[in-house]
């Protein structure tokens, strides 16, 4: 079968078992693909994509310093099988007269194509297997048709508490339609979950927020107009049922919630958020910190 360029979108962390997720993109479609790497080699890749200066080479650098005056090139990096839920990828090297192909785990593949610049491919088959599809038109993940009452199910009884809160909240606030900045207003009062605990973790002064959200909800028309959902609420929430599945995970949770609005971006909830520089780097890294303890 063909093989397949994609794009690295993002490295995120699993909220289940807080590993991390490489997400590959179709760079000609709509397809994902995750792939579960360790957090020295999460680390390496993202140390080249955001350009981080290191005092002395990595052992991906060393690798390629070695490829480069043995006069070989990297062609390509290749997710090339997946046989019982682990992934197979190899290198591509050619010299002027010569090729070869390395056998090798897809992080070190990855690490060292971001550093080389050569280009990533997933065999076709390999993403028929654990791609992940969006629709062309609404870019979110394709699935089966649910019933309301079965899509509900996904949520944990904690998730729907939040939801609950945030529409108690619209409703003491007079609104007749549920906002981000409602949602994190719940989100903020339920004391009891862990997205509570990463927030406050990350330093937001949460006895403050609840006034700058409800100013912000009163001043701004961008997420009202009409009843039930805003659009950017709608948004976020996909976006969270989309972080629960890309990551495996069995459930939404309400940090799964406050991840939705910050990769929502531009909602009451979200432009807060940013404010208070808070992005989904942080929250994840809060996370580990919090059920770990280890440093990241």
């Amino acid at each position: 079968m063909a093989d397949i360029e994609m794009v690295i979108d993002s490295i995120r962390v699993s909220l289940m078992n807080y590993q991390r997720v490489v997400i590959l993109k179709e760079k000609e479609g709509e397809r994902f693909l995750p792939c579960w790497i360790g957090p020295a080699e999460a680390d390496a890749i993202r140390i080249k994509l955001q350009s981080v200066a290191v005092p002395r080479p990595l052992t991906h650098d060393l690798l390629c310093n070695i490829t480069n005056i043995a006069g070989l090139k990297i062609k390509s990096a290749i997710i090339n099988e997946l046989k019982k839920d682990t992934f197979y990828a190899k290198l591509v090297l050619i010299t002027h007269d010569k090729s070869y192909e390395v056998d090798c785990r897809p992080s070190d593949a990855l690490a060292i194509a971001v550093r080389m610049g050569a280009p990533i491919f997933a065999d076709e088959k390999v993403l028929k297997k654990a791609g992940v599809c969006l629709d062309e038109e609404t870019s979110k993940p394709v699935q089966p048709y649910e019933p309301e009452s079965d899509r509900l199910k996904i949520f944990s009884e904690s998730a729907k508490d939040v939801m609950s809160l945030a529409e108690k909240e619209a409703k003491r606030l007079n609104h007749n339609f549920v906002s981000t900045g409602h949602l994190l207003l719940a989100l903020i009062k339920s004391v009891s979950t862990v997205a509570y605990q990463v927030l406050s973790n990350l330093g937001v002064d949460l006895s403050k927020i609840p006034v700058e959200l409800e100013a912000s909800i009163n001043q701004s028309n961008f997420e009202s107009g009409g009843t039930g959902l805003s659009s950017a609420l709608k948004s976020a929430i996909e976006l969270s049922i989309r972080e629960t599945r890309l990551l495996g995970s069995g459930s939404v949770q309400p940090e799964h919630l406050l991840l939705g609005l910050v990769r929502q971006g531009d909602g009451i909830a979200g432009n807060l958020l940013k404010d208070k520089e808070i992005n989904a780097e942080k929250i994840y890294a809060a996370l580990i910190r919090l059920n770990t303890g280890a440093q990241y």
